[in-house]
């Protein structure tokens, strides 16, 4: 098993809005779970970033291109003809900025890169 990631867990804040008393000292709590103050990350990160992390994470041999063939695979770029650059899919609005010629993308594309990914079970002899 793959050790878990939890740089880019945030935690996660509730507030208790409503309670009361019944007469037989039943206490009833509505509880609403949210992200408070929550602003998405700004953090965008390049290929040969996400392959390092990987490779830190997994052990692998995580490379630039391994991570595009990946993302490629998974639907979140295309090429419209074999010599054109990689462009996103729809599929990837929610997880890259696009905003200059690098593609780049969001932390979360490392866990969902992750969960592609075969499963190894390592047993200590």
């Amino acid at each position: 098993m793959m050790p878990q990631n939890t740089e880019y867990l945030q935690p996660l804040h509730f507030a208790i809005s409503n309670f009361g008393v019944s007469e037989h000292l039943e206490i009833t709590v509505e509880v609403k779970l949210g992200f408070i103050n929550q602003a998405p990350s700004k953090k965008y990160f390049k290929a040969t970033e996400i392959a390092k992390r990987l490779r830190k994470m997994t052990e692998e041999n995580w490379t630039y291109q391994r991570v595009i063939e990946t993302l490629a695979q998974m639907g979140y770029i295309t090429k419209l003809k074999p010599n054109w650059p990689w462009q996103p899919t729809e599929k990837a609005k929610h997880y890259a900025d696009f905003s200059s010629r690098v593609l780049k993308w969001s932390p979360e594309v490392i866990n969902l890169i992750l969960q592609q990914q075969p499963q190894q079970l390592r047993l200590a002899v």
